[in-house]
């Protein structure tokens, strides 16, 4: 297990791209892989790999998690939602499949809502995947609706749920 002390957390950098989309890809594959049919996996993949991933990843509020050797260990962020400034929707909460049920996505979390309050949003939402229902649940959000993110090749489940800043 990683110790707290060895992890800094840093704001995303375009030169992070590379770095993040093979944490991605691998923390889908192995964490929520389970969860979803091998098209649902493929097709998340291919989202990832689209050449406007790293676009969306500038816009996204992203904090890295890396490791004092120089890892990439996790990653999560914050966007506005349209039509609701007093929201912030969570999104790009991967973790390095090693470092699962260690803490590092929970403190990711929290900085990030802690940022997003900063910014003055009173109200947090998330779309969950199937496999971080859960793991959202213990963090406090409340399911409010199911619904299907489009990927290319499958449509993926997921959980909309939502808590006060």
């Amino acid at each position: 297990m990683t110790a707290p002390d060895d992890i800094r957390f840093a704001g995303y950098r375009v030169q992070d791209a590379a770095a993040v989309r093979a944490l991605h890809e691998q923390a889908w594959r192995d964490l929520a892989g389970p969860f979803h049919t091998p098209e649902q996996v493929q097709a998340h993949i291919l989202l990832i790999r689209d050449p406007g991933y790293a676009e969306a990843l500038a816009t996204n509020n992203l904090t890295l998690a890396w490791h004092k050797d120089g890892r990439l260990l996790g990653s999560a962020g914050w966007c506005d939602v349209p039509d609701a400034p007093d929201a912030a929707r969570i999104r790009k909460v991967f973790i390095d499949p090693a470092t699962a049920g260690s803490g590092l996505g929970r403190r990711l979390v929290s900085h990030v809502e802690a940022t997003a309050r900063a910014a003055g949003r009173r109200r947090l939402t998330v779309r969950s995947n199937a496999n971080a229902e859960g793991f959202y649940a213990a963090l406090g959000y409340r399911p409010v609706s199911r619904g299907i993110m489009p990927a290319p090749g499958a449509n993926l489940p997921v959980v909309f749920m939502e808590k006060s800043a």
